[in-house]
């Protein structure tokens, strides 16, 4: 890939790093102030609510629908439609948005239901109205992937990577000063302000970048929103609504245990550094280009960008789960112990983290299928796999928690993070004959997997002899150490357009 490519992604690298680490410390704020009790599960709803909803009904299908529209009109023409799309798909979406948060607040308490299945009804009745004041915060969001996908489109991905850490920021300050048990709703109006701060930082950007010039020109003829690009964005919107509620649904099961939101959503957050990392980077960065290099012809520079990534994954996510399974106590203990979160809080939160962190490599590789997917204005197939993987979900759900309980619930969204990124695999081969990695065959397939599980269950031995948190740290470090160097052996042994070059 050129260098600009490896200079755009180590900026953004460094936002997304900056705002994942606000996440964390957004989830240690609430860990300190309200440790794992009802009133923490009801702010990890509150701060999610918006996000959520926009990732899974409008954001989530933005950028993978309208970034390789607006190359392929800028291809085509001057760029007057491409400007005409971008405002009229604001308009349509504040629309639908707005209306969408009307209606769920007049049903307020069957959302809050839906969303923690496990709670009474004297907690959805206390948990209604302050999911009432959040969804102000939706419409806000879902205006925000359009600026989004529109400053990805013009390969400025830096200004919404810094998106998060502004709305962390304004979150964080809100806990720190302000939110205890008894005044989550100033939380809820911390979120409103952040979500709106947020758009604020990417309106300006796309007015300056004259990317909406000539946009209000026939303003209400659609003839832009074609049939077609509103068939591709519908599918592409289903299916990611539907992985994006993966998590969410794992987290409705979870709530059936006291605590259980704030368990799952702590496990998840370590899960999410890395993961969220990585997979900005894929759509910010790697996305647009690989759409770009789609929409000109050049499959070969495509495949290529396809294998490069899929390498650097493998190479960041086998070593780092290997690490945060052998030292998961330590490392809970080390950033959550403090304020109301106890050590029998830790013991429960790293239970769940060693078995959450399984699922790493699968999330990411899995964010990197669907961009190809997409990148060829293919939607249909993700859409129909992600379904399946849904139903899949419940079902683990259901059966493994009768047996395990809480753990059984993160074990089920595991099995189905791979069983999703495996169907995809497949299904992108067999449709486009596009290989994940090319020059891996099912025999390294195999020795990556053996490792991995090998470095696991060394993990897990050492967790037996080993007492000492410091050591247990040291000998995960080099564990992982020693799966890195076998990663990068098969990696260099077996991809000889990775061996060339392996940055980004």
């Amino acid at each position: 890939m050129s260098r600009s490519v490896s200079i755009s992604a180590l900026f953004v690298a460094i936002a997304m790093i900056l705002g994942r680490l606000t996440g964390l410390l957004r989830v240690l704020g609430l860990a300190t102030v309200l440790g794992v009790s009802y009133a923490n599960d009801l702010a990890v709803l509150i701060i999610s609510v918006p996000d959520f909803l926009n990732s899974m009904l409008i954001g989530g299908a933005m950028a993978a629908v309208l970034v390789p529209e607006i190359h392929r009109r800028n291809q085509a023409d001057s760029g007057q439609t491409a400007s005409q799309l971008i405002v009229q798909t604001m308009v349509v979406v504040a629309a639908i948005s707005g209306i969408l948060a009307l209606i769920l607040a007049a049903l307020a308490p069957w959302f809050t239901q839906g969303l923690a299945s496990g709670f009474s009804v004297a907690q959805i009745s206390q948990a209604s109205p302050l999911i009432v004041v959040v969804l102000w915060a939706f419409p806000i969001s879902a205006v925000t992937a359009v600026t989004g996908a529109v400053l990805q489109s013009q390969h400025k991905p830096l200004v919404p990577a810094y998106g998060n850490l502004f709305f962390n920021l304004i979150v964080i300050l809100a806990i720190l000063f302000w939110v205890n048990a008894d005044q989550l709703q100033i939380l809820a109006w911390a979120v409103v302000a952040a979500a709106l701060f947020r758009l604020v930082t990417q309106m300006v950007p796309c007015l300056f970048q004259g990317t909406l010039r000539g946009g209000l020109q026939n303003l209400l003829k659609f003839e832009t929103l074609d049939r077609r690009l509103l068939v591709k964005y519908f599918q592409a919107l289903t299916a990611i609504g539907l992985v994006i509620a993966f998590p969410v649904v794992s987290r409705s099961f979870a709530s059936a245990y006291t605590g259980g939101i704030s368990l799952f959503e702590y496990a998840q957050k370590l899960v999410e550094l890395p993961r969220g990392l990585l997979g900005a980077i894929l759509t910010m960065v790697i996305f647009p280009r690989l759409s770009h290099a789609f929409a000109e012809g050049k499959s070969a520079d495509g495949s290529r960008m396809i294998s490069q990534a899929s390498g650097l994954i493998l190479l960041i996510s086998i070593p780092v789960t290997v690490v945060i399974y052998g030292c998961a106590e330590p490392m809970i203990s080390f950033l959550f112990q403090r304020g109301q979160f106890s050590a029998y809080d830790v013991a429960r939160t790293a239970e769940l983290l060693q078995i959450a962190i399984l699922a790493m490599p699968a999330l990411i590789m899995s964010i990197l299928t669907m961009d190809v997917f997409y990148a060829r204005h293919e939607t249909m197939i993700p859409f129909r796999f992600s379904l399946i993987s849904l139903v899949c979900l419940v079902v683990f759900s259901l059966i493994l928690r009768t047996f395990m309980g809480i753990s059984g619930v993160m074990l089920a969204f595991v099995l189905t993070s791979w069983f999703h990124f495996l169907m995809l695999t497949v299904g992108l081969y067999l449709k486009m004959r596009v290989s994940v990695i090319e020059g891996v065959n099912l025999k390294h397939c195999a020795a990556l997997v053996l490792l991995t599980f090998s470095g696991i269950t060394f993990s897990a031995m050492m967790l037996r002899v080993i007492t000492e948190p410091v050591m247990l740290v040291i000998y995960s470090g080099f564990v992982g150490l020693f799966c890195f160097g076998a990663v990068l052996v098969i990696l260099k042994n077996h991809l000889p357009r990775f061996h060339r070059k392996l940055s980004l």
